[in-house]
Order: C-alpha cells, then sequence, then structure tokens
C-alpha cells in the first residue's frame, strides 16, 4: 500500500485531488463567516487532543501529528509530512478569518506588553535561548515551532470573548469525556484517551469543575451539565490518581471561595487569594513528602511520587550551574544525545526505582528554571501572578458563572505543574494559560468591544487568491 501511494503518478493523483478540495474549501469558507468559525472550532480541539497526548490502540499514529515531530531528533521526511499534511491545510482554509486579526495583531501585542509585560519578556527569552543551548538548531527549532503555537493562541484569546472562552472549553472537554467512556482504556486504573492516569485523572478533574460551573450559569440544561459533571467525578475516581483527588477537592473549594471574595475589593480579594494558592500548593508538596502515608494508606493505591523530592534536589544542582539562562528550551532532557544529555545527573539510583533517567522533572516549574534559568522562571511567574490579579479584576466585575473559570483554570495549572509537569512545553497547561492570560489582559480595556483599533469592519476588502469577490466579515 506504501508503495502504491508513493508512486509518481498516484502521488501526483491524489495531490491534485487534495490540491482541488483545498481550493473549493477555501472559497467556500472565505465567502461563509459561520463554517469558518466552525472549521476553527473543530481544527482547535483536534489540535488539542493532538498536543494533549490522546492515546488509543487503533489512533496510535496520532501523535506523529504532534507539533513536536517536527522538531524531533533525526527525524524522517514521511513523518515530517504528517503533522505539515495536517496543519499548514486548515491554516490555508483559515487565512480568510486570521486576515483582519493578524492586521492589528501589533495592538494586541501592544497591550500585552503594556498590561503584561513579564509574559512578553518570558516569550521573548525563550525564543532567543538558542544563544544559549549546547544544541542550537534543535533549540531554534524548537522555540519557532514553540512560538508559532504561541502566536495562534493569541490570536483565539483576542478573537473569544470570556463566554465564548469559556463555551469552547466546556465543548472541548466534553469530547475528551465522550471518547474516554466510548474507546478510552477503561483497564483499572482508568487512563481514557491518555497513555497515563494522572493526565485523564487531572483533565477529568477540571472538566468537573468547567461543567458544574456551565450548570450555574445556563439554568435551562442544569440537568445535563451536573449529569455531565458526575461523570467526570467518576472519573477521576476510576483515574485512581493522588493528584486528581487533590485537584478535585482544590477545586470544588475554590467554586466556593471565589463566590464569596468577589464581594470583597480587589486588592483584599488578590490577598485572599494569594492565601489560598499557598494553603493549596503547601497540601499539594505536603502529599508528595508524606505519598507512602498519605497515598498508600489514606488513598489506597499504590506509590507513584516515590523519588519526586529527590529528584528536584537534583534539578535544582542542575539549575544552579546555569542560574541566570538554563540550558535553552528543550535544551536539558536530551535523551538522544546518549552520554552527551545533560540531563544524565539525574540518574535515579536511591529510591528503588532502577537505573533511570526520568522524562522530566516532575514540577512544572523546575523546567521552566532548566530551560530559561532561575530568570526565565521568575518572569514566569511574575507573568502568572498578573494573570491572577486580572482574573480577580475580572471576577469582581463580573455577575456570572463565567467569572469564575479563568481563576478556576490558573489554579489547575498551578496545582498541577507543582508535582507534574507541562507548562515549560507545548502542553494543555500552555494552551490554557496562553488563552487565559490574552483574554484577561484583554478584558483590562474598558469597553473592550468598543475600542477603536479593535472595530470589525462591515466589509474586508482584500482579494485573496482564487476568491472572486472581497471578505465580508461582520464579526
Amino acid at each position: 500500500m506504501k508503495q502504491l501511494l508513493l508512486h509518481p503518478l498516484v502521488f501526483t493523483l491524489l495531490f491534485g485531488v487534495a490540491l482541488l478540495y483545498l481550493i473549493i474549501g477555501f472559497q467556500l469558507l472565505s465567502r461563509h463567516k459561520r463554517w469558518a468559525e466552525i472549521v476553527e472550532m473543530i481544527f482547535l480541539v483536534l489540535s488539542m487532543l493532538i498536543i494533549g497526548g490522546m492515546s488509543i490502540s487503533f489512533l496510535r499514529f496520532i501523535g506523529r501529528f504532534s507539533p513536536e515531530a517536527l522538531y524531533a531528533p533525526e527525524i524522517t521526511l514521511p513523518y515530517l509530512l504528517m503533522p505539515l499534511g495536517f496543519y499548514i491545510p486548515f491554516l490555508i482554509l483559515l487565512f480568510p478569518r486570521f486576515y483582519y486579526t493578524f492586521q492589528n495583531l501589533r495592538y494586541v501585542l501592544m497591550i500585552l506588553i503594556k498590561k503584561n509585560p513579564a509574559f512578553c519578556i518570558y516569550n521573548l527569552m525563550l525564543i532567543m535561548s538558542f544563544l544559549v543551548s549546547n544544541t542550537p538548531e534543535h533549540t531554534l527549532k524548537a522555540s519557532l515551532i514553540f512560538s508559532i503555537i504561541t502566536f495562534f493562541l493569541v490570536y483565539i484569546g483576542k478573537q473569544y470573548d470570556t463566554i465564548k472562552l469559556f463555551n469552547f472549553l466546556n465543548y472541548y472537554h466534553v469530547v475528551v469525556l465522550f471518547l474516554s467512556l466510548a474507546i478510552g482504556n477503561k483497564t483499572i486504573p482508568w487512563t481514557g484517551i491518555y497513555i497515563h492516569k494522572n493526565d485523564f485523572g487531572a483533565t477529568m478533574a477540571l472538566a468537573f469543575s468547567l461543567m458544574y460551573l456551565q450548570s450555574v450559569r445556563m439554568p435551562k440544561y442544569k440537568g445535563l451539565f451536573l449529569s455531565l459533571a458526575a461523570l467526570a467525578f467518576f472519573c477521576v475516581l476510576q483515574s485512581q490518581g493522588g493528584l486528581a483527588r487533590v485537584l478535585l477537592v482544590v477545586l470544588i473549594s475554590l467554586s466556593g471561595f471565589l463566590n464569596f471574595i468577589r464581594r470583597l475589593p480587589p486588592r483584599v480579594a488578590f490577598a485572599s487569594m494569594g492565601i489560598f494558592l499557598a494553603i493549596g500548593i503547601s497540601l499539594t508538596i505536603l502529599i508528595t513528602e508524606n505519598a507512602e502515608y498519605i497515598i498508600v494508606e489514606k488513598l489506597g493505591k499504590d506509590m507513584t511520587l516515590t523519588g519526586r523530592t529527590y529528584i528536584w534536589t537534583k534539578v535544582v544542582k542542575s539549575i544552579n550551574k546555569r542560574p541566570l539562562f538554563g540550558y535553552g528550551h528543550e535544551g536539558f532532557w536530551q535523551f538522544w544525545r546518549g552520554w552527551d544529555n545533560p540531563a544524565l545527573a539525574i540518574r535515579i539510583t536511591e529510591v528503588g526505582s532502577g537505573d533511570m533517567i526520568p522524562e522530566h522533572s516532575h514540577c512544572g516549574y523546575l523546567d521552566v528554571g532548566l530551560n530559561l534559568g532561575w530568570l526565565g522562571l521568575a518572569m514566569f511567574l511574575l507573568s502568572l501572578v498578573t494573570a491572577i490579579y486580572y482574573g480577580i479584576l475580572h471576577l469582581t466585575r463580573s455577575q456570572g458563572s463565567e467569572g469564575l473559570f479563568p481563576l478556576v483554570i490558573l489554579t489547575w495549572i498551578i496545582m498541577k505543574n507543582t508535582t507534574d509537569g507541562g507548562i515549560s512545553d507545548i502542553s494543555i497547561g500552555w494552551i490554557l494559560y496562553v488563552l487565559i492570560t490574552v483574554r484577561l489582559t484583554m478584558n483590562t480595556l474598558e469597553n473592550f468591544s468598543y475600542h477603536p483599533q479593535f472595530q470589525k469592519p462591515l466589509a474586508l476588502e482584500a482579494t485573496f487568491p482564487f476568491a472572486r469577490t472581497s471578505i465580508r466579515d461582520k464579526e
């Protein structure tokens, strides 16, 4: 079959058919706003499933579409063409929808620079990190892919208002929930559509919170969303993950806490939120430090946090060797380099796990430190604090349950990355962080929808290839 598909005549025919469909799709989406919105949402959901690590027995190949495949060492041409063949056609089809937003993107960047400079500095440091990397070519490719995805997420965060983003994230988690129940792995412990139970359990804990908030926001469909929340709760229990259960307890407590502090002055609410997060982080670390007693005896499961603090100690020593700028993006955990792997010193030999090197530091913040040093970590944490402050402002100024969800997601990111990874690379955690950060930053503008730089024209006069008429965008 492979040889048949690669035959010059067959390949040319298939390429011609694909190009024809691409031209037809471009024509249709350039004229119909609603269809373009649907295709954009489908593309975003599929991308998040792929980036999130979707892994099902008969869909193992889907991991080859991950953006990480674009900069994997020694990747072959067929494996390189697979992700390109997925992303490029979608981007071409959606180009008319992107066109106007890209025109005023510099204003969005100016707002981000002014309102959350640490976020912009962090991303700039990431792009420039190839200058300090031992493998500059690999780091440059990885950081460029990371930046392109971040750029696209900035567009989504700007384009989707708070309610639309809230609804979209609910739809996404409903898709994950039903895929996990229908075709996911349901052997104990459940992993759903993911490889690891911790990813599945943590995702379901967030799904529970979002669906509960949606049930409050939409009383007409309260029964439906409460049923979905109950299914997500059941999945958390079936995952048997200690971290997932802690996240569930913290997020349930957070909903009531946020309803209380939204009546307080913003500065008092911000301080109260800081206290809540400090308690939540302490709880997570306490479970990590006392895993054998708490998890085995109290939660009734096998050890899963073995060796984390041991790893953290060695990781901190590695960061201190390059304290200012780190090892560069994707510059530390480089298993493909063999004996030249900088992570060789993190070999686990003292905690009963055999002689092995972990895949990451099991702490997203330490991974940021490895990539960009203590300075990069400081910029990330400062951008996170800024996003939380804007989340508090949004909470105190809004009335509905949609005002709670940005802080719920930020709390989930903070807690999950305390004893797990994700925020330092292309992951669901980073996707959610960029979307929420950009949306909250845009919300700080008074009457953002009526801001002169973001007024959308009744007719966008731009002639695109293959388009016979001008594009009319009434968003």
